[in-house]
């Protein structure tokens, strides 16, 4: 770098509340890269108070990082007067996917999630990078399997957040966008770590703008079911749900399990369906039964098959007040317009209810 330019002068740095003097050193060169770099040194001390590449590079960028389980991650984001966002402007949609922290407050959508070099190595950062990272394999899993171009398929921006409160043991999509919380490191680690909780709370958002299930007894364990087997669709390594987050410190279990959904206190057949008003009539324990049926169904025609139906079935056949009968139905349709009513994945698919009690 023989042809580097180097400047100082001597200014006041304002640091938060507080202004030190300073050296504002530019250094600036055009191998290997065009800089500009704006260092401000403590003038007392040495210390490196703020440095930025003041020649305007703004736009998209790759940047990598390190998620909740910390494995490595190339990361689509945005280069912004100086620091780098994780703002994906890369997919064909008209929004973006982009990721905020709350801080570990309650506000929303709170700040960008922001680094100084590209590089999100920070423990602190896993939940940011993996919420970003997982919105964008959910969003490619939907517009590549089902033509589907985001969750209003309008191709909307996916917002998530989080570091949301303090130990907060839960994720949710609140309508508009995702949050996740960071867990209390003995229930959960941070919930953004987990690809099928992302991919079950974006599918919240999907049937939110499709069928539209009413969020209480069994259209709302239906809601449920269907976002625990896109779940499965998205992250088909294991019949568990959450098992990436849920009990850091226990191996090898999850929330939820489509295989067997008695091992986690679920019915799986109607046999056992548990009649209760609270948690909006059961949604999460009789989720078990279609969790069960989809299973049967998986199992018995293949993922690739069963995911074309459960999209169709979804999008196309199951309204708000669909009952746990609807749903055989509706998928009973979808299986006949894409298999016909004789094939074999028609009586696969009748048989996984009836298994379940479901006729």
């Amino acid at each position: 770098m023989s042809d580097t330019v180097e400047k100082s002068k001597l200014v006041m740095f304002k640091d938060g509340d507080k202004f030190k003097l300073a050296y504002r050193v530019a250094l600036q060169f055009i191998d290997p890269y065009p800089a500009n770099w704006q260092v401000y040194v403590d003038a007392a001390n040495g210390d490196v108070l703020k440095s930025f590449n003041a020649v305007n590079n703004d736009g998209p960028t790759t940047g990598s990082g390190y998620g909740v389980l910390g494995d490595s991650k190339t990361l689509n984001t945005y280069l912004s007067a100086g620091y780098y966002y994780l703002f994906d402007t890369t997919k064909p949609m008209n929004g973006v996917i982009e990721t905020y922290t709350a801080q570990n407050g309650s506000s929303l959508p709170g700040a960008y999630s922001v680094d100084s070099n590209n590089a999100w190595t920070s423990s602190s950062q896993g939940a940011d990078v993996d919420a970003n990272y997982y919105a964008g394999k959910v969003y490619d899993y939907y517009l590549n399997t089902h033509g589907r171009n985001s969750f209003d398929n309008a191709g909307a921006s996916i917002s998530s957040t989080v570091h949301y409160s303090y130990k907060y043991n839960n994720a949710f999509w609140n309508g508009s966008q995702m949050v996740y919380g960071d867990g209390d490191g003995v229930q959960f680690r941070p919930l953004s770590g987990a690809l099928d909780v992302v991919a079950h709370e974006l599918t919240h958002a999907v049937t939110e703008r499709t069928a539209g299930l009413n969020y209480s007894y069994q259209s709302g364990a239906l809601n449920e079911s269907m976002s625990d087997v896109f779940g499965y669709f998205l992250d088909p390594n294991d019949w568990l749900m959450g098992e990436d987050v849920y009990t850091p410190g226990t191996a090898g279990d999850g929330l939820r399990s489509l295989s067997n959904p008695k091992l986690y206190g679920q019915p799986d057949n109607m046999s056992g369906y548990v009649n209760t008003s609270s948690d909006n009539g059961g949604v999460h324990t009789n989720s078990g039964i279609p969790n069960k049926a989809a299973y049967n169904t998986i199992t018995a025609i293949g993922k690739a098959k069963a995911e074309k139906i459960y999209y169709r079935a979804l999008t196309r056949y199951m309204t708000p007040t669909t009952n746990f009968s609807g749903a055989r139905a509706a998928l009973l349709s979808a299986t006949a317009d894409l298999y016909g009513s004789t094939s074999a994945e028609y009586t696969a698919v009748k048989t996984a209810w009836t298994n379940v009690g479901v006729n």
